[in-house]
């Protein structure tokens, strides 16, 4: 054996996540595809996409990497809030479609090897739903359905007429009070958000059981999970306390309606009993995992839906004797803008996720949604692309939103023909609120409506014109240097790269400029990669040799390749890391092989190895001083 210190084998100084569970936890090494089905594919010409058109792509997501498709709401609804008003939880609306057509879009995506999660809307129906129908005739005891949704009396003591009686200041989501009064009973329904959208009443367990049976009425379909909308909002306070005034809060984005931000929400979220549920589904989407009755779906993904801290969201994975959600949607790459981002502010971020995960759980990282601007608006073009080696390449499973992976950018729509409720509760100040913008159709190609749809009149949403100067999926496709060709190469790299499957994750250098981090594999010996994003507004050249010595690592040759740069032009070029340029606005992720320096040798270590180790030590700094000079 020849006692090379540059071959030597060394001992990874970095933290390895134990994860004890023989479950196949395929959701560790996906990527998750969200679509909101009115926007992705219409098959019929009506201007609205559905099912079958997005049957009709499936393939595409083989093409370009992904593994996981999420489809937001296609329940029976009369889309106050585009189907989060749900009137059936076991049929399928015509907008989108049949429940045949629901059947032959899972069938087809496992055919092609492709897992599909649907969200499951917990805690509201839509006021058409027949449960509210029934509920609202009458509070009789006779009504079985009377104590199905949270109602409540006039307030005490109250000299105005009742239906001004309000029990209490609580605020919808949507602006405005969370209460609606209803002659019929002559009491007030809870609504925290649209009124549409009736709260029901997990205090009573016929409701518990409803939801329950829901969830295996689709498991049993074979979806391969649930993302579950708004759970944080399921339980509120039983005695109706007023919530407190936001002290921070400012009327900078003001309303027709009291806004949800003016209060602190005390009363209505993150109650105890909300985890407690979380915990009851999980075990629920259990009894349909590691199942012989189920082959080839051996674990169901469940994720939550919960704006909040990145702290409150924790508890939300479980405890030591209960296990909860295999994730909960982390948020806080959203929230990155012109104003707020660089290598700074994502450190912040990523390095608050990961140091407070909990032992044994697995990261996530979503950079856009429905409810959000588009990466290339709330960010600018220059950036979009650095923002999918972000995503995609940190540690944990990612979540893309429709477009992402072409650079989609937000539409204009005027208000005339706004579609988001959000906007129309606020027309004096719509722009604020509305959502439509980020919700424009997919554009597939240069053809009428940018291949969405074949309708001579109006598609639901416009199409964002920039189709015709590229943004679409057919030009990206045939261009080597596109935004869609880097979004493909990163997802192989995820497939193909063990330094990607694992939690490992290193921070090398980080300025107001650069964030730039190492993943690094289980296996010694393998290769490594340093991705390097420049969230700046000007270039940066940096010595990473020298970050890393500092790390108590050295690389050989002090050199590597690029195997991805965010431009496509530097892939499979030779790179110094000595002195490594990036422009603002770029990324670059190097292949190298880097060697942990252990103070430390382990005793099974031959005395060659040692020795090297030591040597190493010793005279590392003379070595980069000697290549990097």
């Amino acid at each position: 054996m020849r006692c090379l210190w540059m071959r030597a084998i060394f001992l990874f100084m970095t933290t390895t996540l134990s994860f004890g569970s023989k479950r196949d936890e395929w959701w560790k090494n996906t990527i998750v595809y969200q679509i909101y089905p009115r926007s992705f594919m219409d098959s019929d010409g009506d201007g609205v996409g559905d099912l079958a058109g997005i049957t009709s792509c499936l393939e595409y997501f083989n093409d370009i990497g992904v593994g996981t498709i999420w489809l937001n709401p296609v329940y029976k609804s009369p889309m106050a809030d585009f189907g989060y008003d749900v009137a059936d939880f076991k049929d399928i609306d015509h907008i989108f479609g049949t429940m045949a057509d629901f059947d032959e879009l899972i069938s087809k995506a496992h055919q092609l090897g492709l897992k599909l999660l649907m969200d499951f809307v917990p805690n509201h129906t839509s006021d058409q739903h027949r449960w509210f129908v029934e509920s609202r005739k009458s509070k009789n005891s006779t009504n079985q359905y009377k104590d199905y949704y949270v109602w409540e009396d006039p307030k005490q003591d109250c000299s105005d007429p009742p239906h001004q009686c309000i029990p209490n200041n609580w605020v919808s989501v949507f602006g405005g009070s969370v209460w609606e009064w209803v002659q019929e009973r002559q009491q007030f329904y809870l609504h925290q958000f649209l009124k549409e959208q009736p709260d029901l009443n997990y205090a009573n367990p016929q409701v518990q059981a409803e939801m329950d049976d829901t969830l295996r009425f689709w498991l049993t379909k074979g979806v391969d999970g649930l993302r579950m909308d708004a759970t944080r909002h399921i339980y509120e306070n039983d005695k109706l306390e007023d919530e407190p005034l936001n002290p921070d809060y400012t009327d900078s984005v003001p309303g027709e309606h009291a806004q949800y931000q003016s209060l602190l929400h005390t009363k209505t979220v993150d109650l105890p009993k909300v985890y407690d549920v979380t915990y009851h589904w999980r075990e629920i989407l259990d009894e349909f995992s590691d199942n012989p009755d189920w082959p080839g779906y051996p674990s169901r993904l469940m994720v939550v839906e919960v704006y909040n801290s990145h702290k409150a969201l924790l508890p939300y994975y479980g405890t030591s004797d209960r296990r909860g959600a295999d994730f909960p949607f982390n948020f806080g790459l959203v929230y990155l803008n012109k104003e707020n981002m660089s290598g700074i502010k994502i450190q912040e971020l990523v390095n608050a996720w990961m140091e407070d995960l909990p032992p044994g759980k697995w990261p996530n990282w979503v950079t856009g949604n429905h409810d959000r601007p588009r990466i290339a608006d709330r960010v600018g073009i220059t950036y979009t692309r650095a923002f999918n080696v972000l995503n995609l390449l940190l540690p944990g499973t990612p979540t893309s939103y429709y477009g992402e992976e072409i650079a989609m950018g937000n539409i204009w729509v005027a208000f005339n023909k706004t579609q988001d409720p959000f906007a129309i509760n606020n027309p004096n100040h719509w722009e604020n609120y509305t959502r439509d913008p980020e919700r424009s159709p997919m554009q597939w190609d240069r053809s009428h409506h940018a291949g969405f749809s074949t309708t001579t009149g109006d598609t639901w949403l416009p199409v964002n014109q920039n189709y015709l100067s590229g943004v679409n999926v057919a030009d990206q496709m045939a261009d080597n240097t596109s935004t869609l060709a880097l979004y493909m190469k990163l997802a192989a790299l995820r497939k193909e790269q063990p330094a990607f499957q694992t939690n490992h994750l290193k921070y090398v250098i980080v300025t107001e400029n650069i964030f730039s981090f190492l993943r690094m594999p289980d296996t010694p010996g393998l290769e490594s990669f340093l991705v390097i994003i420049n969230a700046g507004t000007s270039n940066s050249t940096d010595d990473y040799s020298a970050a890393l010595k500092k790390k108590m690592m050295i690389t050989e040759d002090n050199s590597g390749i690029v195997v991805v740069s965010s431009n496509m032009d530097r892939n499979g070029k030779p790179q110094g890391i000595c002195n490594v340029h990036v422009a603002a606005g770029e990324a670059i992720v190097i292949r190298i092989s880097v060697y942990v320096i252990n103070s430390e040798p382990a005793p099974s270590l031959s005395p060659c190895l040692i020795l090297a180790t030591m040597l190493a030590i010793i005279f590392s700094g003379i070595v980069f001083r000697y290549q990097c000079t």
